[in-house]
């Protein structure tokens, strides 16, 4: 039976509800199909996320905990690509039973394997990766009368309109791109991924242009709605919701440095890789030397305070007294905030959080870390008292900054669980940003948006019923499809398909090994490519 994925990152149900007047067809789909908040994984981050949703297995089983591998160290991280995915994707078990898939932007999927069907991969791909099978971008650029993009054409632009006058264009390409595929491709599997309803909540504090891509995402469900017959199964779904954060910004790194734990260094050197400082060569662009007034006065003023003898944390702990913190972090470039921060001396801290996106915290091993300063029969402990540490923590406001500290295997169990950071934990509610940055502070402000834990699953369509669960998790999705499609659901698969959800009997089965990462390594040097992802808010 024929299956058509859409999935919009951070699609969330909050927006779903709140924009439902301006959008009919995601609105008709919901009232005539089964929807549940879908449970992302830990952390709810698009690397991480999106290779669970296709693989149906958590980040333990496909060894991806975000956009970067860490074997060592974090100023040692690597971007991922499909290689580190260590689980075949849905369309790679119908490949090897001969059933040809449409797949199209979805992240950490570069380079292209060759699958039986068509593959343009999305995030972290070069914009000039060439998809499967060979010269499908040209022949499809000559179907939209355009150039197919990964990336937006105005994707690093510092004028916010033609920033999201090149969202609604993507998004709108990705609808035309979409449609040429389902028309002239065979295909039993499509599966169309939506970046744009993620970045915008990144880059703009506007409701009307959330609404607006929100509306632009409608008008694309709409029309591919109308290009499949009643026949043909429809999951709308997302790899993590998306929300205002209206708590705090917790210097983890800050706390185990009180406590002993982080060093801490003045050298450049130990700086991690992060998407921000890979933009450029993704997009195969020159980084931009142009600056905002306010950047360039900014860095005029930081320069004058540095002869001055006057450090930018001094600075940041007046604008602190004058209650005009806040202005200075949402205001100031990143640059300068880097500045007024010491980095954590990876290699001698005894443990760390390596990003505010891992949500964990990496104890520095001795027998596993090339320089790891705890010792095994240390391990135990350490851990424990960071848990006792974290889970304490209490906010400005009194309130408990945590909503759980634990050990990782009481959240995981797969075979790269050492991918896995040795303390997991959450911000209460998902109301608080992580930072890895050190200012000789515990907390800051935050007002911003990020994610959500909980993302959306929407499906209609024959092969479905009428019952769904109060929720499902981001590991459910590829079994679901395969049983959509009316293939068993391989053993390997770590999520479920709930009782009642889908007609016809449920079964599991061990596949003949399917291949998947076929593909050569991408050639995109780690050092050219952070400048570019900013707008995912990986930073």
């Amino acid at each position: 039976m024929k299956t058509v994925v859409l999935g919009f990152d951070a699609l969330d149900f909050r927006y779903l509800d709140r924009f439902s007047d301006s959008l009919p067809h995601i609105t008709a789909l919901r009232e005539r199909g089964v929807e549940a908040p879908l449970e992302s994984t830990h952390p709810p981050w698009t690397g991480s996320a999106w290779p669970s949703l296709y693989t149906g297995t958590d980040p333990s089983y496909h060894g991806v905990y975000g956009f970067f591998d860490h074997d060592g160290y974090p100023n040692d991280a690597s971007l991922v690509s499909r290689s580190s995915v260590d689980q075949p994707a849905i369309w790679d078990y119908l490949s090897n039973e001969g059933i040809p898939s449409i797949v199209t932007n979805v992240p950490i999927t570069h380079p292209a394997d060759p699958i039986e069907g068509v593959l343009i991969p999305g995030y972290l791909a070069s914009e000039d990766e060439p998809g499967h099978p060979e010269g499908i971008r040209n022949e499809l650029g000559e179907d939209l009368g355009e150039e197919y993009t990964i990336y937006s054409r105005h994707e690093i632009s510092s004028d916010p309109d033609e920033k999201f006058e090149g969202y609604m264009n993507l998004i709108d390409q990705r609808r035309r791109a979409t449609l040429s595929l389902l028309e002239n491709r065979e295909w039993e599997l499509a599966f169309c991924q939506v970046q744009k309803t993620d970045a915008v909540f990144h880059n703009f504090d506007d409701e009307e242009r959330f609404r607006g891509i929100y509306e632009q995402a409608d008008r694309f469900v709409g029309d591919v709605l109308d290009a499949v017959d009643e026949e043909t199964n429809v999951v709308l779904c997302s790899d993590h919701g998306i929300g205002p954060i209206t708590g705090h910004t917790i210097y983890v790194n800050e706390i185990l440095r009180e406590h002993g734990y982080v060093v801490a260094s003045d050298d450049n050197g130990n700086a991690q890789p992060t998407l921000n400082t890979e933009k450029s060569s993704l997009l195969n662009e020159e980084t931009s030397s142009d600056r905002t007034m306010l950047e360039q006065a900014l860095l005029e003023c930081q320069r004058i305070a540095e002869r001055l003898g006057v450090e930018p944390n001094d600075v940041y702990s007046v604008a602190e007294r004058l209650g005009l913190e806040e202005t200075l972090a949402r205001y100031t470039p990143s640059s300068l905030l880097s500045a007024a921060s010491q980095t954590v001396e990876w290699r001698s801290s005894k443990a760390y959080c390596s990003s505010g996106t891992r949500m964990g915290v990496r104890v520095n091993l001795a027998g596993r870390e090339p320089n790891g300063q705890v010792q095994p029969s240390e391990y135990e402990a350490v851990r424990e008292e960071i848990i006792e540490i974290l889970s304490t923590l209490e906010t400005p406001d009194g309130e408990p900054a945590f909503e759980f500290v634990c050990r990782r295997e009481e959240l995981y169990d797969g075979p790269h669980l050492e991918t896995v950071p040795d303390v997991l934990f959450l911000p209460t509610e998902m109301n608080h940003t992580v930072s890895p940055t050190l200012y000789g502070r515990r907390f800051g402000p935050s007002d911003n948006h990020d994610h959500k834990r909980d993302g959306a699953f929407v499906g209609a369509g024959p092969e479905f019923q009428e019952s769904a669960p109060d929720k499902l998790s981001i590991t459910d999705v590829a079994p679901i499809t395969m049983s959509l499609l009316g293939q068993p659901v391989p053993s390997v698969m770590t999520g479920t398909v709930p009782e009642g959800m889908v007609r016809g009997p449920i079964g599991r089965a061990d596949y003949d090994e399917a291949v998947y990462a076929r593909a050569a390594e991408p050639t995109v040097e780690d050092s050219d490519v952070t400048d570019r992802l900013e707008d995912l808010g990986y930073l």
